[in-house]
Parts: structure tokens; C-alpha cells; sequence
């Protein structure tokens, strides 16, 4: 996928970008639906040789997804050629894979989305340049649109919705954007929905399955469940599309946005309980249905179903590696070496998902320990700033409050704290950490720190903006336990004056912002 575009209108689109600000800080959050800042550019295409002159090209994505160098794009062939197609397909989605290494798991998710009979997007990999500059390799999934719902169901007359963290509650469907039909402002087949979600117990499973195909239900739950797709709708109430199958009214999922799936089990002796693989129920239908004995007979059966069906870990195996075969020459020989470890750490990884996943079904499952969800979305609670002075290295030091130095000025929920504590600034993990601790009282202690890329370890300001950058304040009273504890959100600018990572430098410098909670 050749790209072709005036070089402003590239540097403007890949600038472009989601922030929490205009999301889970706006002012009508979870009113609704998330707003795009994208804006379409004309371009030309080159896709396998055929040549396009005039098509839209835009960014996408939401915060996990968002990057300048290797921004996610859509394209639209027919906005100024309506009989314009390549291989009878009108738009394409590009998605970056910048949180899968492998560059292979979005296929694989959807390609076993399929096989166990979900109507779930076709997949394949691309390579994209832009003006002549190689972007690497994209996953191209197919757009949830009018093909894919002809293919599935026989109609594309029904609605269709996608979902961005929302969920069939009061208060959280405003958030389900309408995606076809939208001259038609009639949202009642939601409603329904929720008030199905909302029986008492005894009248659930009929009362949803008569909005919901619940038999299909309950085998994209298993199969999000399967794959580990905690940012789908069981486990997070997002990256979802559902639509209202004409042919009966009765609404289906469909997945989306499955670029962080397919790892291995936790593993580690300080873990003091197992780790839950088997179940996700953060979504209203799923807790609902999971809470019943028969709705969480009925899950299990699913899950156990897949297990012996479509879930083979030599399936994946052979396809992952016969996209590797395409990714191999497409890609430099460091670039190349990262992936091939990287897909052999997923090849490790899923045949113990999977038996762990079994023996959990086999105990009857787990209990899911998370209620519904409160609002997502962030409140401002109070603001902070701090000067410090430490040196590279010195986060590895016994001694927090004697190493560096710091001037704490805290608002937090109208509790004051002007303090002096020490600092500490050092790399773990691929992260820089620069961390203030500062004791408030004789026995309680607050902890201001921050998590950045270790490349913007050098003078000037790096945002703190919870997406490519990371701070917090953490709490702990010593005469309860030694464990500090999360209290609020930081974001705001940390000004480095002086830094180096070379052993010793010195790290000095400054910070103002805002605390956030929900």
C-alpha cells in the first residue's frame, strides 16, 4: 500500500491525536458518543499496483493506539470515485499493531473468532509507505460496514452500533455510536435491551433472549474470554460493534480491536492467587448472566466447547507462521530477528492459556471479584508542584528520603501538604522513573513519581498525559503497613532543567499539574 499526499498534510494528520482531555475529561464524558479529532486529506494509492488518484485518507485509533511515527489510518476509495474498488473492497482500516510485537495476533484473534462461529472481520497484513518512506508492516482488518453484514446475516438493514466503553446500563449507552441507519434517531432496540439486563434473576435468560441471541452470546463471550481480550466487552465494555439482525430483531456481537490478546499465563510464586483466565464479566450482560447458576452452566459448557473445537493451539502455530513467512522479507534483519521472538513467545504461551483455562472450567470456574464498574471518567482533585534534585542511578538507593532533594506543594481533596522529602531518578523496566517521596507525618509518608520513555531523559518538558507518559501519587501509613498505596492521577509538565542517564548525572528539575481520580 503505496500512499501518496502533500507532505503538510501528512505531518498535520499523523499529529493529530486523542487526548485524556478531550475524552475521559470532557466535560460531557460518557454523555456522548467519543468525538473524533481525525480529518480526512486527499491522497493517491497504489494498493498491489493498481493505481488510485484521488482517495481520503485519514488517522484513527483511541488512546492505547495513538503514534506520529506509525499512526493507524483508514482509507476510502469511492468518497470521489463511487465505482472505485480494489478486489471488490471500498475502504480499508490499517491498524499500526504497535501493542503486538508479533505483528500477528490480530489475525489469528479474528481468524478464531471465526472458526468458532462469530461473524467477526477478515484480516491480512500490509506493508505501507507513505511519499516513499516505509512504515513497516499494518494489520488491515476489514471495516465492520455493509459487506461483512451482508455476508453474515443476509441484511445490512438491521442497526448497527459500535461500543467505546459503554454498556447496556442506564447512564452508559451513550457512548454506543449508531453507525448506519443514522437518519433514523430511534434508539429503542438499546433500551430494550438494557431493561431485558435489569429482570430480576429468575426472568433473565428469557427476557435477554429475546433481544439478544443469546446462543451467540455466549460463544463470542467464551471466545473473548479464550483469547484474552480483557479490552473487548466482557472484560472492559469496549471495542465492540453489536447489530440488530433483521431477520429477527435479536441483537449479535462482534469483535473489535483485539491487538492485545494471546498471551501466556502469569506466572510467578508471588502471586497468592491464581490467576483468573477463565472468565471476564465487566460487562453488564456477562456479570448478570455469570451471577446465575444457569447462566454460568451455560458459559462454562461454551468455554469447555471451544476448548475441544476451535481452540488449537497448532492452528494457531500454523498461521502465524505462515504470516511470518510474508513478514520475513518485508523487514530488516533487527526488525525481523524482534518479531520472530516475539511470535515464539506467543507459540510458548498458548497451549498453557489454554490448559489453565481447562482446569479453571473443570472447578466449576472461578469467581469473578469485580463488581460494575463506576464512571470512567476523570475528575480533577486537586494540583501539584515540586522542585527536585537528585542524580541518574540513584533510584536503586535504600535510603528514599535521604537521597536528593525535594519541595513538595500538594492539594489533594483539599488536604494540604507543604513538604521536603528526597528524590530519586533511574531506569526500570524500559521506563525512566523519577520518584519524590516525602514523609507528611512521623509515621505517613506520600510518594509523587513519574514514568516516561528513557529517550526524553534530557532538558525540557515532558507532558504527563497518561497515555505515552505516566505519574501518580501513592499514600502509606507505616504504622499500618510498609505498602504504599494509589491514591490519585498526576498530569501535567515535568520540566528536566538537567539529565543524562550516564551513571550520576545529575537529574534536576520541576513539576505542575493536576491530580485526577474517578
Amino acid at each position: 500500500v503505496d500512499l501518496e499526499t502533500a507532505e503538510e498534510d501528512w505531518d498535520t494528520l499523523r499529529a493529530q491525536t486523542r487526548t485524556l482531555a478531550d475524552t475521559l475529561m470532557a466535560e460531557d464524558c460518557q454523555e456522548v458518543p467519543f468525538r473524533s479529532p481525525f480529518t480526512w486529506f486527499e491522497a493517491a494509492v497504489s494498493i498491489d499496483g493498481q493505481r488510485f488518484e484521488q482517495i481520503d485518507l485519514r488517522k484513527k485509533g483511541f488512546l492505547g493506539s495513538m503514534s506520529e511515527d506509525k499512526p493507524a489510518l483508514k482509507l476510502d476509495l469511492v468518497e470521489h470515485d463511487p465505482d472505485a474498488s480494489f478486489s471488490g473492497v471500498e475502504r480499508l482500516t490499517l491498524n499500526n499493531a504497535v501493542s503486538d510485537p508479533a505483528l500477528v495476533r490480530q489475525c489469528l484473534a479474528f481468524g478464531f473468532f471465526a472458526d468458532a462461529g462469530v461473524a467477526a472481520p477478515r484480516c491480512s497484513l500490509a506493508r505501507v509507505s507513505v511519499n516513499g518512506e516505509d512504515l513497516g508492516i499494518y494489520v488491515n482488518v476489514e471495516p465492520v460496514r455493509d459487506e461483512l453484514l451482508e455476508r453474515h446475516f443476509g441484511s445490512a438493514a438491521g442497526n448497527l452500533y459500535e461500543g467505546t466503553l459503554a454498556d447496556f446500563r442506564p447512564g452508559w449507552t451513550a457512548t454506543l455510536e449508531k453507525k448506519n441507519n443514522e437518519e433514523q434517531t430511534d434508539r429503542s432496540d438499546i433500551d430494550a435491551l438494557v431493561a431485558a439486563a435489569a429482570v430480576e434473576d429468575d426472568a433473565l435468560m428469557d427476557a435477554l433472549d429475546g433481544v439478544l441471541d443469546l446462543d451467540a452470546f455466549f460463544t463470542f463471550w467464551a471466545a473473548e474470554v479464550l483469547i484474552g481480550h480483557g479490552d473487548g466487552y466482557t472484560g472492559n465494555t469496549n471495542n465492540f460493534y453489536v447489530y440488530a439482525d433483521p431477520a429477527d430483531g435479536r441483537f449479535h456481537f462482534l469483535p473489535w480491536g483485539v491487538d492485545e490478546v494471546l498471551y501466556t499465563a502469569a506466572e510467578g510464586e508471588d502471586q497468592e492467587e491464581p490467576e483468573i483466565l477463565s472468565v471476564y464479566a465487566s460487562g453488564v450482560l456477562a456479570n448478570r448472566l455469570y451471577g446465575i447458576p444457569e447462566g454460568r452452566e451455560r458459559y462454562l459448557e461454551r468455554v469447555g466447547g471451544l476448548l475441544d473445537g476451535a481452540w488449537d493451539p497448532a492452528v494457531f502455530t500454523d498461521r502465524s507462521d505462515r504470516m511470518a513467512a510474508l513478514i520475513e522479507p518485508a523487514l530488516s534483519r533487527p526488525g525481523w530477528r524482534d518479531v520472530e521472538a516475539a511470535i515464539e513467545d506467543l507459540h510458548e504461551g498458548l497451549e498453557q492459556r489454554g490448559e489453565v483455562i481447562a482446569e479453571q472450567v473443570a472447578a466449576g470456574g472461578v469467581e469473578w471479584p469485580g463488581e460494575l464498574r463506576e464512571s470512567y471518567c476523570f475528575v480533577p482533585w486537586g494540583s501539584a508542584d515540586a522542585e527536585f534534585s537528585t542524580t541518574w542511578g540513584s533510584l536503586y538507593t535504600d535510603d528514599w528520603f535521604g537521597t536528593g532533594a525535594s519541595t513538595l506543594n500538594l492539594d489533594l481533596d483539599e488536604v494540604f501538604w507543604q513538604v521536603e522529602g528526597g528524590a530519586l531518578a533511574g531506569e526500570s523496566e524500559g521506563a525512566a522513573y523519577v520518584y519524590l517521596p516525602a514523609y507528611v507525618s512521623d509515621t505517613e509518608a506520600v510518594l509523587l513519581f513519574f514514568a516516561f520513555d528513557p529517550d526524553r531523559v534530557a532538558p525540557g518538558e515532558v507532558e504527563m498525559d497518561l497515555i505515552e507518559s505516566y505519574g501518580a501519587v501513592l499514600y502509606a501509613d507505616f504504622s499500618r503497613s510498609e505498602e504504599f498505596e494509589y491514591v490519585a492521577y498526576v498530569m501535567g509538565t515535568l520540566t528536566l532543567e538537567e539529565a543524562g542517564t550516564g551513571e550520576g548525572d545529575p537529574v534536576t528539575g520541576s513539576f505542575e499539574g493536576q491530580f485526577l481520580s474517578f
